[in-house]
């Protein structure tokens, strides 16, 4: 039977805001995009261009760590003599610049430091990488538009509207936030970071040491968090209950000395390594003598792999939680694509403190009483979203089963960051299926009650385990491709990209991994460094982030039947956050978008008939624009749904309520919030339709120089988090 409790603090929907994590959507005139985001002719006031009415649409998306700017023109036509837009930024009211692209039209073209607009970006979909926390951004794209090269001119009354101010932060909801650090992906940004460090020295012990500015470059905003996190938590005096896999980052290690007898760390072994396997033996000997460690020592077959810690008050009253799928160690920091995701909820941070007491009354082995505690979980309502950790080992995968059904219910796109999922598992045996089985299954006909060929589906699989079966005859939509086609596992490519369920992913060579200043500056180090090709390390599904019911699932769980049955894990499914589900979900599609990209390059470097530079004509354009490209339906996919769709109030549903009663004003102020938090935040230049005229628009919440935000409380300051236990009854994966 489900029961629901209370526990502290109340959101209403204005406590969300529309600046902190926005999306913002820009159009000079109105659109309506209607079901599948198909266009209908503009009813306002156009600019004309020809015969062609149009505008530019812009939406902009942060996570905390960089923006993303997605645009469109409103009638999907090209633009004439276009080579390309210019992406005009404004950032803390300081001067206008640009962000450029870093090709010219020829191998010859030198960027004019007066004129950056004169290497524009032929492409819909920009990044901005050098945002920082905190800081106030504002952007505009403009069309360069001219008869050649040599003739380039900035077509301003084309361009989009300057978008309203957007304060980069992590914290996407009051009690959710979501960091994400750089690691070694070859983006431009992390070559140009590797050039600037010294040469000749192990790039390990640059990203080992504190402060050094690789280091600080490579782990992003997760890093200063964590570090934010723990400080906080020793000021006040706090306890902390730690599960960690592997430990070895001195400056983690030396946050944690501090907190003395107030640390209370379960240390597992880490991956097996001989002669001892035990990974973190030597760490293990020094911390004993400083703070309470726990041995966690696994047989072979089990891995104690949870990452998470419990921040309590003095009084050992749990107050948040930090998870996600970051290893403690300098390589989780700096190397691999990692996230951390942080609860501000007591309820939840008792959770996972039971979780924790679990484990240490487990000691070295894994009793069944073990995984019958961790076979039902609790949901609780956090920012008027529902947040449900799942511990492993269950006892027949109901973790598994919880994220299948909402896997199988994706009605717009599914992206996905994998690592070590597991080998594929036979048809006829779906309850042992890994998720991403689960999700590539979307796509295939064959009796399958599931299959939409519709759903948009892109993700990146980082895999170690040895491959099974050979590749198969080219692709057929709808049909399903043998299991060796699609299974991420094989020992030449360990990372892949996924674009579908039909089409087998493409397979990155160590050259398109590997940035060429790493092997250039740091050769003789690059393999200490990268070790077996651990370069995502995330472990993340978002599910229709732009969706009525927009779903983030992270966690240390690596989503696959060994983990859910074998492991200590931990994966925490985020149902109605839409803020959250954007932040994850352009985290994904930044990963794919330079692997993709630098693979392309790579595979046709000395081929003259591929791109080296950008075209000098206008043609360009029409591989994005094609009705019924691929192209097209990824950015009508990423423009998400019209303002009028996120101006409609989301109907209300109410709490089921067990054997105690909440009272009814705090229903309704627990409803407002899940309104509020299953609309993605939006602002816009025009009035949503549906809102009637001269009403005032929705206002933001302000947020200081540091990202926090302030919001005005309710009456008694408190909010409502309710939580359900669930059994994980059984549903096929088919």
């Amino acid at each position: 039977m489900a029961q629901e409790q209370t526990s502290p603090a109340v959101v209403t929907a204005a406590m969300l805001g529309t600046t902190a994590g926005a999306i913002f959507t820009l159009k000079q005139n109105r659109t309506i995009r209607i079901a599948r985001f198909v266009p209908v002719k503009p009813t306002a006031k156009t600019v004309t261009v020809g015969r062609i009415p149009m505008s530019i649409e812009l939406k902009v998306y942060d996570n905390g760590d960089h923006t993303c700017l997605i645009w469109l023109p409103s009638d999907l036509a090209a633009i004439p003599d276009c080579r390309g837009f210019a992406i005009e930024r404004t950032r803390n009211g300081e001067k206008l610049n640009y962000l450029h692209g870093f090709v010219g039209f020829s191998d010859n073209d030198k960027l004019d430091p007066n004129n950056p607009w004169k290497f524009p970006v032929q492409r819909y979909m920009w990044w901005d990488y050098d945002v920082r926390l905190g800081d106030s951004v504002q952007y505009r794209v403009v069309p360069v538009v001219g008869k050649d090269k040599d003739n380039l001119s900035l077509k301003g009354d084309l361009a989009s509207t300057l978008t309203p101010v957007m304060i980069i932060t992590g914290q996407l909801t009051p009690h959710l936030s979501a960091y994400f650090n750089k690691g070694i992906v070859s983006a431009q940004w992390v070559s140009r970071a590797l050039d600037a460090a010294p040469k000749g020295q192990k790039i390990r012990d640059l990203i080992g040491t504190v402060d050094n500015p690789l280091r600080d470059a490579l782990s992003g905003l997760l890093r200063p968090e964590i570090i934010s996190l723990l400080d906080d938590a020793k000021k006040a005096g706090g306890k902390l209950f730690a599960a960690l896999y592997e430990l070895n980052d001195p400056e983690l290690i030396a946050k944690l000395e501090t907190f003395g007898q107030d640390c209370n760390l379960i240390l597992a072994n880490g991956a097996f390594k001989p002669p001892d396997n035990d990974e973190n033996k030597a760490i293990r000997a020094v911390l004993k003598t400083k703070v309470h460690v726990f041995d966690r020592l696994v047989s072979s077959g089990h891995f104690a792999h949870d990452k998470f810690v419990v921040v309590c008050d003095s009084n050992r009253k749990p107050l948040k939680v930090l998870t996600g799928s970051t290893n403690w160690t300098i390589t989780g920091l700096c190397t691999q694509a990692n996230n951390g995701l942080i609860i501000d909820d007591p309820a939840v941070a008792q959770d996972f403190l039971d979780a924790w007491g679990r484990i240490h009354a487990a000691g070295n082995g894994y009793p069944s009483s073990l995984a019958a505690a961790n076979s039902t979980a609790k949901t609780f309502a956090v920012d008027g979203c529902k947040v449900t950790p799942w511990f492993v080992p269950t006892q027949n995968a109901e973790d598994l089963d919880y994220a299948r059904k909402l896997i199988n219910g994706a009605k717009d796109g599914i992206l996905f960051l994998f690592f070590n999922p597991g080998t594929f598992q036979p048809d006829d045996q779906p309850e042992r299926w890994t998720l991403l089985q689960n999700v590539l299954n979307r796509h295939h006909e064959e009796n399958n009650a599931y299959y939409d060929p519709n759903l948009y589906i892109k993700g990146v699989v980082n895999q170690e385990i040895p491959y099974l079966t050979e590749d198969q005859a080219p692709p057929v939509k709808g049909k399903k491709p043998t299991a060796g086609s699609l299974d991420p596992t094989t020992p030449a490519h360990s990372v892949a990209l996924y674009s579908g369920g039909i089409e087998p992913p493409a397979r990155l060579t160590h050259d398109v991994l590997v940035p060429a200043n790493i092997k250039d500056n740091f050769g003789a180090w690059e393999k200490e460094l990268l070790g077996a090709g651990v370069h995502v390390h995330s472990k993340v599904i978002v599910i229709d982030p732009f969706g009525e019911n927009p779903v983030v699932m992270t966690g240390s769980h690596n989503l696959g039947f060994k983990a859910s049955s074998k492991n200590d894990d931990n994966l925490v499914i985020i149902e109605g956050n839409a803020p959250l589900a954007a932040a994850y979900a352009v985290n994904i599609i930044a990963t794919f978008q330079t692997y993709r990209w630098n693979s392309y390059v790579e595979v046709h470097r000395q081929d003259p008939k591929v791109w080296h530079g950008l075209q000098d004509t206008d043609n360009w354009q029409l591989g994005y624009l094609q009705a019924g490209s691929d192209h097209l339906a990824e950015l009508q996919f990423w423009m998400g749904k019209d303002e009028a769709a996120m101006a409609q109030p989301v109907a209300a549903q109410a709490v089921a309520v067990g054997a105690g009663s909440v009272p009814s004003a705090s229903l309704q102020t627990h409803t407002q919030a899940r309104q509020a938090a299953h609309q993605v935040n939006a602002v816009s230049t025009r009035q949503p339709y549906g809102v009637a005229a001269g009403k005032p628009a929705r206002q933001a919440s302000s947020i200081d120089q540091h990202g926090s935000r302030h919001d005005e409380q309710t009456a008694n300051g408190r909010k409502l988090t309710a939580h359900t236990k669930h059994s994980g009854r059984k549903v096929g994966g088919r």
